[in-house]
């Protein structure tokens, strides 16, 4: 509807939008962790992931449109400028952007850091979701991800369309809105950041099964009656679900029982006795302090 800030072409308002949710979630996630008092290491650590997460999320969106598209392309035996190019798809860029966060903290995280994994996962959940209203207002001005051709009020006309098509992109919009404001009300008003992860995972993945039926762009090649994205949500669901039982039901919390670095070993004398008052620093945090946010714990029990 919008395609260019003030006509300019090189000013295309999908670019300037996902910039401008990028930007949102970076500064959410820096105010939900300073009002949360994240202590400063474990923040430079979860903020420097996300980043490096959103960047290599982005490439997998990429890399999975690219992947829709050859397949379709292959089934349909298209070649030259028929070929399906191009694109992102928020479900590939979802699963790599979380595969990396994981893998990440497995790897480099080490003791507190680590512990707080899943609380600052959790404070990551509504600054995914402010990150993806935006990037929906750039696929509605950009014409992409419409909905299926209709004579309905609620149609939209897009420029060089002889037809009317329902606006998906804006029907996402309202409700990332809505689970936006419901995940920060649970947040700061309720206390309950445990239950973030699970309700995002569950929330957007009905969600998105629900809406692939009245989306009217390319949705690639259906396997078993269903579309990719289809496939993707009912596992997002089955792990959201599977996150909310550990969490709730069996009290499980993943990471939470990350052991501390052992000093080394044949250092010299003052890095030993540095090493010694270190740890007993850390243990008596963790016998105190050790959650970001007990009053919250004590809250979701």
């Amino acid at each position: 509807m919008y395609p260019y800030l003030f006509g300019v072409e090189h000013l295309p308002m999908y670019g300037i939008l996902l910039a401008a949710g990028l930007l949102s979630s970076v500064l959410l996630y820096k105010f939900i962790c300073n009002k949360k008092k994240v202590d400063d290491k474990t923040y430079t650590f979860y903020s420097l992931l996300a980043i490096i997460s959103i960047a290599v999320g982005l490439l997998g969106a990429y890399v999975f449109q690219a992947i829709y598209n050859a397949i379709y392309n292959a089934v349909n035996h298209l070649t030259g400028s028929a070929k399906e190019t191009g694109g992102l798809t928020f479900m590939g860029g979802l699963i790599t952007g979380v595969v990396v966060f994981i893998v990440g903290t497995i790897l480099f995280a080490k003791g507190q850091v680590k512990r707080n994994f899943y609380t600052c996962a959790s404070y990551a959940a509504p600054c995914i979701v402010i990150g993806h209203l935006f990037g929906r207002l750039g696929c509605f001005c950009a014409g992409c991800c419409y909905g299926k051709v209709t004579d309905s009020f609620l149609g939209v006309q897009f420029p060089g369309d002889s037809h009317k098509v329902l606006p998906t992109q804006l029907f996402e919009v309202a409700f990332l809105a809505v689970l936006l404001a419901v995940m920060l009300v649970l947040l700061f008003r309720c206390n309950r950041y445990k239950m973030l992860l699970p309700l995002y995972g569950i929330a957007y993945a009905v969600w998105r099964f629900c809406l692939e039926f009245v989306r009217g762009d390319y949705r690639g090649v259906r396997v078993l009656g269903m579309y990719p994205s289809q496939i993707q949500s009912i596992v997002l669901l089955l792990v959201a679900v599977a996150l909310a039982l550990l969490v709730y039901k069996f009290g499980i919390i993943p990471f939470a029982k990350a052991k501390d670095p052992l000093p080394k070993e044949n250092a010299p004398t003052e890095t030993k006795n540095n090493d010694t008052a270190e740890s007993s620093s850390v243990a008596a945090e963790a016998t105190g302090t050790d959650a970001i946010a007990p009053e919250e714990d004590s809250a979701e029990q």
